[in-house]
């Protein structure tokens, strides 16, 4: 089959992002400018009666794609990688395609930041991943190729064996250089090797800094009779916008090796994950995933309640937390 683009071109195109015009002349009057696309993405579905497949890119986003004719059949790619070239339809926003790649892929590939690109904190990372359990690994490694920073993440993939898109963000921890790497990368079930290892090379903006504090619980410290009672800790990483996700990001770590060996502990759930924050009217609206709910007592529901709300008080914008948990509010979780 005609290749359409090089493979890292394929990797790097998110969704429709890449677009080429050209000038086309229809009679008299002004010309009409006609684009071309590129939709790289996996093929989720397709419609016998109308030739349409469903493509999801990176970011998550479905684009519809008219197959053209003499193309590999669409329902034989479902959960795979495929570019798909032509242009739009301004009244269907459908992507008529002329011609359909299927590139050579890896099981992780990074479509975003782009190689070389000078990036802010939150980083957001998207790409796509075929990987077991749809869970792999990330880290920030300096100039040295010390990891300063790493984590898992999760591809949203419609059935084994397909890919799945995935985007994440990380708030950077402080950095002294601007230049960085990100690694992506999956174990070997079987050794623990490294495998489909993907390295992007970063650039930093600034290495300024914002600093914030976190509150854990600390027994030896602390009154046994007050659930409620907590203590901060501090903590800096690479200056952020959203500080406010970023303290709640950095809670939800949990302690770190030196402090639970100070007496710090956390009653937050280990895989409990912020949906979203929302500040507006002095209030704060913390939504976080089920993995929040908590079992063991009200005291242990106190005092999760109070390691979120001083985390986010600390903050002079905000006078009133408001707790929930996947969108509906948990009375058990409010004061």
């Amino acid at each position: 089959m005609k290749n359409l683009i090089p493979l890292f071109l394929a990797i790097l195109l998110i969704g429709a992002g890449c677009v080429f015009q050209k000038e086309s002349p229809v009679g008299v009057g002004e010309p009409v400018v006609v684009q071309t696309q590129y939709v790289n993405g996996i093929v989720e579905a397709y419609d016998d009666a109308t030739n349409i497949a469903s493509v999801r890119t990176a970011t998550g986003a479905t684009e519809e794609v008219l197959w053209p004719a003499g193309a590999q059949a669409a329902s034989e790619l479902f959960g795979t990688i495929v570019v798909a070239k032509g242009e739009r339809d301004p009244s269907t926003l459908v992507v008529v395609a002329e011609a359909v790649d299927v590139p050579a892929s890896q099981n992780l590939m990074v479509a975003s930041p782009a190689i070389g690109a000078t990036v802010t904190s939150p980083l957001v990372v998207s790409g796509f991943g075929r990987v077991f359990e749809q869970t792999f690994n990330w880290r920030i490694k300096d100039t040295a190729g010390a990891v300063i920073g790493e984590g898992i993440a999760m591809t949203d993939a419609r059935d084994v064996g397909w890919f799945g898109p995935f985007t994440f963000e990380v708030f950077l921890p402080a950095m002294t250089e601007t230049a960085f790497t990100l690694d992506v990368l999956d174990y070997s079930a079987r050794d623990g090797s490294e495998q489909d290892l993907v390295s992007v090379s970063l650039n930093l903006l600034s290495t300024k800094t914002s600093t914030f504090k976190v509150y854990f619980e600390k027994p030896s410290q602390g009154n046994s009779f007050d659930c409620s009672q907590v203590f901060p800790v501090q903590r800096t990483l690479a200056e952020t916008a959203a500080i406010g996700r970023a303290s709640i990001a950095e809670l939800l770590k949990g302690p770190t090796d030196e402090e639970r060996a100070q007496g710090f502990s956390t009653s937050i759930p280990a895989y409990a994950a912020l949906n979203s924050l929302v500040i507006g009217d002095r209030t704060a609206k913390a939504d976080f995933t089920r993995d929040l709910e908590p079992g063991g007592g009200s005291c242990r529901v106190t005092a999760i309640r109070s390691q979120i709300e001083n985390t986010i008080l600390q903050f002079d914008s905000v006078e009133t937390v408001v707790i929930s948990v996947k969108g509906e509010t948990d009375t058990a979780l409010q004061p």
